[in-house]
């Protein structure tokens, strides 16, 4: 990938982050005229290319996972794609195209996503914009990425003033904390559930000078856990299959990248909240026009010091398919992690199940006996059903956690 690729999209996005959202609603305007020629080579979208936006179907993440040969501008097959991602998966080059699988949600479903290196660039340089001060990028940097697997999104950037290193989730505490050891990052991108183990555990970095949470929720109490476990606040990225979605300013804001990113807000019955439907405007290989997600949202209306225009939103922390819909009241996952966190905080482990008789709520061994109790107490009120407390919980299986499940039936 050419280092001036990567520029262009940085300086893009930097003069993007000053725009009002009247100005970003134009820029996404231009973007979706360009998008139309790639649209008409896409099978699933040529018949509506052309047309206003709104004139498109929404369409849930299953169609696509169904056959991405319809989904992609190249005339790749579904086979191929799949080949083509599994060989990314086991390391093997493959070129100036490169495919993967997502972490997945929840429940375990991955996505395919396809990336040419134009399309590469274009996403290091949004994310360094982002994420990262312009005085950060004049220092040598080495980035840890704690992720389930490695990509040529990262790679791509491993030259000059910056080291990427992949340290994959499935190995142990002791083995990835002597691999940052010998690694010694300044930057770390990891899944909350892995920065609290190693907080729990006393892990230190001292190197370190900016932490990124990534690939699953974050609640205020862990965030604040963090910040003094590491000394470092660290900031949230939010991130699909769907795209580089949104990213938390130096303020504690998370704005949506509405620089690049057209959001419409599906509301969510029975809640302040919505499931929100991307259209990213910068993909061409595999474009994706108003995807559904299954994430709760809730706008706080806020405006930001940082001044970008972009609409921020709380840190998202569940899905649509976890809000718990009992016949007198529905709870939505943040009023759940609330209920609970008020009285365990971050330092303990759980997870609440619930369906429509009752409540489980599961913590871990090392949980306070009267804090769990408590916890159980509080969301027992919140939900109006009886809360079982079972104190087995232990460390978390797979690349992604999920503190908020309900169960359909």
């Amino acid at each position: 990938m050419r280092a001036e690729r990567i520029l262009v999209s940085w300086l893009r996005t930097r003069r993007a982050m000053r725009f009002s959202p009247k100005q970003l609603a134009r820029r996404r305007a231009r973007l979706w005229q360009r998008l139309q020629p790639h649209l008409a080579r896409t099978p699933a979208l040529a018949p509506y290319a052309g047309q206003p936006l709104s004139a498109f179907p929404a369409t849930d993440p299953a169609t696509l996972r169904a056959d991405y040969g319809a989904w992609n501008s190249l005339g790749l097959s579904d086979a191929e794609l799949r080949r083509l991602a599994d060989k990314a998966e086991a390391g093997s080059e493959t070129g100036d195209l490169s495919a993967g699988w997502s972490t997945g949600s929840g429940g375990g479903a991955r996505g395919l996503f396809l990336a040419n290196g134009e399309e590469r660039a274009d996403y290091i340089g949004q994310s360094l914009a982002r994420l990262l001060p312009a005085r950060a990028l004049l220092s040598r940097q080495r980035f840890a990425l704690h992720l389930r697997a490695s990509n040529a999104l990262y790679s791509d950037v491993q030259r000059g003033r910056f080291a990427f290193a992949h340290f994959p989730l499935e190995a142990s505490l002791d083995e990835t904390r002597a691999a940052f050891a010998r690694f010694d990052p300044t930057i770390l991108i990891a899944p909350p559930h892995r920065l609290l183990a190693f907080a729990r555990a006393g892990l230190e970095l001292p190197s370190l000078r900016h932490l990124f949470c990534g690939s699953e929720p974050v609640s205020a109490a862990e965030t604040d856990y963090l910040a003094k476990a590491f000394d470092i606040r660290p900031r949230a990225i939010y991130q699909a299959t769907e795209g580089f979605l949104g990213a938390e300013c130096p303020e504690g804001s998370l704005h949506l990248n509405e620089h690049a990113i057209e959001f419409e807000f599906e509301p969510v019955p029975g809640t302040t909240g919505f499931r929100p439907i991307i259209t990213d405007l910068r993909r061409t290989s595999q474009p994706i026009v108003r995807l559904r997600g299954d994430d709760y949202i809730e706008l706080t209306g806020e405006t930001c010091p940082c001044n970008y225009g972009g609409r921020i939103i709380h840190p998202p922390q569940g899905r649509v398919g976890d809000i718990w819909r009992f016949a007198e009241r529905t709870l939505t996952p943040p009023q759940v992690v609330a209920a609970v966190e008020d009285r365990l905080g971050a330092q303990h482990a759980w997870q609440a199940q619930a369906d429509a008789r009752g409540v489980v709520l599961r913590v871990s061994a090392e949980c306070p006996q009267a804090s769990a109790r408590e916890a159980a107490k509080a969301l027992e009120t919140r939900a109006g059903k009886p809360v079982t407390l079972e104190e087995d919980l232990g460390p978390w299986r797979g690349p992604k956690r999920r503190k908020v499940v309900w169960r359909d039936g």
